[in-house]
């Protein structure tokens, strides 16, 4: 039978009283384990200074360690293992400000789990040090909240569990906390078009950054050049394409152009709630309002294809950042809250 029994710091030993044993684990204040084969120990013991672990080999080497670096130390009777466990994904969650965290748990290492659960940090490789939810000592399939979440961080993610030889930790994954989730796809030739690939895709960049960072909108939108395009053009949930005027290769036309593939002035839904070109939604409305101080209008006719303020139908409507801002968050109260379109499909 498996056995483990503590062994208290301080305390001078002779390997003899631990015969049958085969393994001394000392856990360090890290989270990491050093492990020793007693076959290989001479003695034990604590320097004069009462400062220094001494690990007296028999091949004549001394291993030292600061005490206050040693959490405990155990040895152990048998092949024990650490936990083997993977994290298989994380998952910002926008309407609740958390992340969700599925793990897998495959084996305990032959010996019982104390603890399991996830750790996170802005810093890469985090620890059970940093932020952490614990729950449950079994092995398997569990999920794991992420709270008090900064809206805009990027956070590392790693899953955890703790055995008798310690605390393993996951691969590390990186998750945004970002409402959205807007992506693209660039059918450029670089090679051929080096100076506007460049272009639009710095503008690209910039617009996803302002849609993922203020919308909820989730999509991957295909890119493509034409040189028959005067200025930019874009379709509801189908595309965006450019032309080769270059003035229209920057972030205000890109966000303008992505408005329209979510449905700005390109669905029937949009349009039915800008009537006499005053739009009628009362949470975009308010919003625009609150953000500009002036109310939100449109084209005056059937088409309705632009509104405006921050609708940054021309480069004069874009003199800071704030505009941009707020050119994302009204059209998510237009799209989404006023005309109740899908944010991702």
């Amino acid at each position: 039978m498996k056995k483990t029994t503590i062994i208290l710091l301080g305390i001078v030993f002779m390997l003899s009283v631990y015969a049958t044993s085969k393994t001394l684990n000392i856990y360090k204040t890290d989270h990491t384990v050093l492990q020793f084969d007693f076959n290989n120990i001479d003695s034990i013991c604590v320097d004069k200074s009462n400062t220094q672990l001494q690990v007296y080999k028999k091949d004549g080497n001394l291993y030292t360690l600061p005490l206050n670096e040693i959490d405990s130390m155990n040895y152990s009777v048998g092949d024990y293992t650490p936990p083997t466990l993977q994290l298989i994904s994380s998952e910002y969650q926008s309407s609740v400000n958390k992340g969700i965290c599925e793990v897998n748990i495959s084996g305990n290492g032959e010996c019982k789990l104390h603890e399991r659960g996830i750790c996170w940090s802005t810093s890469e490789e985090p620890t059970i040090n940093d932020n952490l939810f614990a729950e449950g000592t079994h092995t398997g399939r569990f999920y794991a909240p992420m709270d008090d979440l900064e809206i805009g961080e990027t956070y590392h993610v790693r899953a955890f569990a703790t055995n008798c030889m310690g605390t393993t930790y996951s691969n590390s994954v990186e998750m945004k906390a970002l409402p959205g989730n807007v992506t693209y796809t660039l059918d450029i030739d670089e090679s051929v078009y080096p100076e506007y690939y460049n272009l639009i895709k710095t503008a690209l960049d910039s617009a996803c950054y302002y849609y993922n960072r203020y919308t909820t909108f989730k999509a991957n939108i295909y890119v493509y050049y034409n040189a028959g395009i005067p200025t930019a053009q874009a379709s509801y949930h189908g595309s965006i394409g450019y032309g080769p005027n270059t003035t229209y290769m920057w972030v205000g036309t890109t966000m303008h152009e992505m408005a329209h593939y979510f449905g700005s002035g390109t669905t029937t839904e949009w349009k039915n709630l800008m009537v006499g070109g005053v739009w009628q939604g009362n949470t975009g409305q308010q919003l625009c309002q609150e953000l500009t101080g002036d109310e939100l209008h449109g084209d005056n006719s059937t088409s309705a294809v632009h509104y405006w303020p921050t609708g940054i139908n021309y480069r004069s409507e874009v003199s800071s950042e704030q505009d941009l801002i707020n050119h994302a968050r009204v059209v998510k109260a237009m799209l989404l809250d006023d005309a109740g379109l899908p944010s991702s499909w």
